[in-house]
């Protein structure tokens, strides 16, 4: 079946050849890195490796913690990291230090990902979440590597896909010697789709042990000062917005800030290179903002603040009253609502949140998640929460023991990891 992807895939490349062309000639984000996406330019690590896939900023985060460990436990191993993306390969440099070489992981094509695997070598593969590339996985096969998924999940729409599709997917899955999975649901998925059942783990989520360091005191000053914010200004963050979500959120902050005229809002987009689309739409508005790149001081003061600036998330939410989770209000699968959490921020996000169906159901039922609907809806909650403040001091409470409660998946995946990589047996 492997041939048959393969055809199919360059059918398609073909076809939309002239496209992605002219994607990649009139949208600079296309090139950059492509000689890596197209399997060139990377090095080859002295003596045996691991390599760890994480596709995304997301993604890195909560493996770094895992690459680390193996780094310590595994110091005869070199330890190279891909990414599907830019952000997520520089943040990889960051959050793991000491790895050999962080890279774009190439287009699935043989010719592109069988020589990357041929200078890489490495004995071993991980693939945080379920990070799926037949003709990767049948070169590494090939190359006598083993292969292991870690943090592992299936949406329900990737599930129905797959489904569709398990008489390839079958194959594909036979190459992997364990998948350490995040609930009993996912593991139920892995099995239907064709996984050998005894090689199938439940290990948990590992995004609740993603590290974090709360800011001091005197450090949430300076940052308040930075973005001339008063000492007792309220602030909400929303954070990795999507342009579309703009019109319900800026009917949230025009209600608001008529009781709460110090009230500030900072707007973070998921995509820097949107930022334009979220001045049009603020400028359509009749508002006025700021713009904040993440070191300076704001040049102006006013009550909506853009992030021209990666990285900063995690310093925002500490200084808000609540935080808003983009990628709900419109069907994109939401984000992440454990970065703030783990701050004891109240959190809300919209109803499309399929891409964390476990994590929402967990954090709802704890009652420090609230999904809304609507601006409207979203305006009234964080009035609450500025009406009555014991409420955030009962969320953040309930938060920790949340956290408390489903903390350690990177402990038991690393139960698992460790001993396959000091010998369990490999599967044909």
């Amino acid at each position: 079946m492997a041939w048959l992807y393969t055809i199919l895939q360059h059918l398609f490349l073909i076809l939309f050849f002239p496209v992605l062309i002219l994607i990649a000639l009139t949208k600079k984000r296309y090139r950059t890195g492509l000689l890596e996406r197209f399997g060139r330019g990377r090095g080859q690590p002295s003596g045996p490796a691991i390599w760890m896939h994480a596709a995304s900023l997301g993604e890195v985060k909560v493996s770094a913690p895992v690459c680390l460990e193996l780094m310590a436990r595994f110091p005869g191993y070199a330890m190279v990291f891909s990414t599907s993306t830019i952000v997520g390969k520089k943040q990889a440099k960051v959050l793991a230090k000491g790895v050999k070489d962080a890279f774009l992981l190439p287009l699935d094509f043989p010719w592109c990902v069988c020589p990357v695997v041929s200078r890489v070598r490495p004995e071993f593969f991980l693939a945080a979440e379920t990070e799926l590339w037949p003709n990767l996985f049948f070169c590494l096969r090939r190359k006598g590597s083993r292969i292991a998924l870690f943090n592992g999940r299936i949406s329900d729409r990737s599930f129905r896909r797959y489904l569709f599709f398990r008489f390839f997917f079958r194959a594909v899955l036979s190459k992997v010697d364990l998948f350490c999975m995040q609930t009993d649901m996912d593991a139920k998925r892995i099995k239907a789709l064709g996984a050998d059942e005894t090689s199938v783990v439940i290990t948990g989520n590992v995004k609740f042990d993603a590290p974090y360091q709360a800011m001091s005191e005197a450090k949430r000053r300076v940052l308040r000062d930075q973005l001339r914010c008063g000492e007792n200004a309220p602030v909400w963050v929303a954070g990795s917005v999507h342009p579309g979500e703009m019109p319900q959120l800026i009917q949230a902050f025009k209600a608001l800030s008529e009781s709460f005229p110090s009230m500030k809002w900072i707007v973070v987009p998921r995509h820097l290179y949107d930022l334009d689309k979220f001045k049009e739409a603020l400028k359509a508005a009749g508002l006025s903002w700021g713009l904040w790149k993440g070191a300076e001081k704001v040049a102006e003061s006013g009550n909506i603040l853009i992030v021209d600036a990666l990285g900063q998330l995690e310093r925002l939410y500490q200084i808000a009253f609540a935080a808003f989770i983009g990628g709900s209000l419109i069907p994109v699968g939401g984000h992440n609502p454990l970065e703030s959490l783990r701050y004891g921020i109240p959190t809300f996000f919209g109803p499309h949140m399929r891409n964390f169906r476990e994590i929402h159901d967990i954090v709802t039922s704890a009652g420090v998640g609230l999904e809304i609907m609507d601006g409207e809806e979203l305006a009234n909650r964080l009035e609450d929460l500025l009406v009555h403040p014991q409420k955030r001091q009962e969320i953040m409470e309930k938060s920790a023991e949340m956290f408390r409660k489903y903390q350690g998946a990177t402990d038991r995946s690393l139960e698992y990891l460790t001993p396959w990589i000091n010998g369990g047996k490999v599967k044909g």
